[in-house]
């Protein structure tokens, strides 16, 4: 599944950060308001400074009017979390965009409840302490998060009004959604098909499908080492033509059996059988990979498995005919319907 933009068109971890932060409930303090107990956002850094400060994460201080600011910085693919007021610092890498704004929250309140009752036993860090936190500058943020930002916050609206006003993700709003599925173009196969999932996509279908695939490659495969058969023969016989062996040209002459090798009819015989034999198996090869034409698939491979195809009929009877058994399943109907209801 392909995972939507965080917010607007924006997929960042900003956005991603931010978005985390409104989904666990957090309030909106960019344009002002007081920090309750629980912590707040700040995300003025990222609109006014391009985002290379972070979203900050705040919570009220232990003393009266105090603030402890959780810088959270992207760097790259990883997000790194400082507080010198707190002594926190932690760096995230790895974890799934949408799951990041809610563990960065969960670790800094949990950290931040511990140091409180730390301040409230009579602890005090040292300004030492406090200066070994690195202060990491991190990346910029998309022009696309800083444009929709700029928007927002200048109509004066915050990031916790978005999903009910609509503009969260406007391609994942339940407007757009409805009206790509009245049109035919929901992401769903089921919309698409209005209703009607398509067998080939059911879990019980899939491992045919997928081996019906698999055996669709093996055709392309055998058909181009035919093709490969049909090159040199076609060059041995314009090389007797240029040697002017005019004896040779047709099948007159055959007196043996090294007669029979050299005459130039049998090297242009196999080169008509295997191009009709690699021909059969490429048409065959590529709707069996895309999984359509049933019908036609099964009469080009049973031409290829004819023995009078050929020197290739060796090779042709055993992988057209295993082919064939394949297809004799009662689930091929339904994988290669995918033709008719798909286009």
């Amino acid at each position: 599944m392909v995972i939507p933009p965080a917010i607007g068109a924006a997929d960042d971890l900003h956005a991603w950060l931010l978005r985390g932060f409104v989904e666990a409930g957090l309030p909106d303090v960019t344009a002002g308001g007081e920090v309750p107990e629980a912590g707040a956002f700040n995300a003025r850094s990222v609109y006014e400074g391009g985002g290379v400060d972070g979203v900050h994460l705040c919570f009220p201080g232990y003393d009266p009017g105090e603030e402890w600011v959780y810088r959270c910085v992207v760097a790259g693919v990883s997000v790194h979390v400082a507080c010198p007021d707190t002594l926190f610092t932690h760096a995230y890498a790895g974890l799934s965009p949408a799951a990041l704004g809610g563990r960065v929250l969960a670790d800094a309140r949990a950290h931040n409840e511990a140091f409180l009752a730390w301040r409230g036993q009579g602890g005090n860090p040292s300004v030492a302490e406090m200066r070994a936190i690195p202060q990491v500058r991190g990346t910029p943020a998309s022009q696309a998060l800083v444009r929709f930002l700029e928007r927002r916050y200048h109509a004066g609206q915050g990031l916790a009004e978005g999903p009910s006003q609509g503009w969260w993700v406007q391609a994942s709003t339940p407007r757009a959604l409805g009206q790509g599925i009245s049109a035919g173009l929901g992401y769903d196969p089921t919309y698409r098909l209005k209703g009607e999932t398509p067998l080939h996509d059911r879990p019980e279908y899939r491992e045919y499908a997928a081996s019906i695939r698999t055996l669709g490659t093996v055709m392309l495969v055998t058909a181009s080492v035919s093709m490969l058969g049909a090159g040199l023969a076609l060059t041995y016989a314009g090389f007797n033509v240029f040697k002017h062996r005019a004896d040779i040209i047709l099948a007159r002459g055959i007196s043996g059996y090294q007669d029979l090798l050299t005459a130039n009819a049998w090297p242009l015989l196999f080169f008509l059988t295997a191009m009709v034999f690699a021909i059969c198996l490429i048409l065959a090869g590529l709707r069996m990979r895309a999984l359509r034409n049933l019908m036609l698939v099964r009469v080009l491979l049973g031409l290829a498995a004819v023995p009078c195809s050929g020197a290739c009929c060796l090779v042709g009877l055993p992988v057209a005919g295993w082919a064939l058994y394949r297809l004799s399943d009662e689930k091929a109907a339904a994988v290669f319907a995918r033709g008719r209801l798909g286009g």
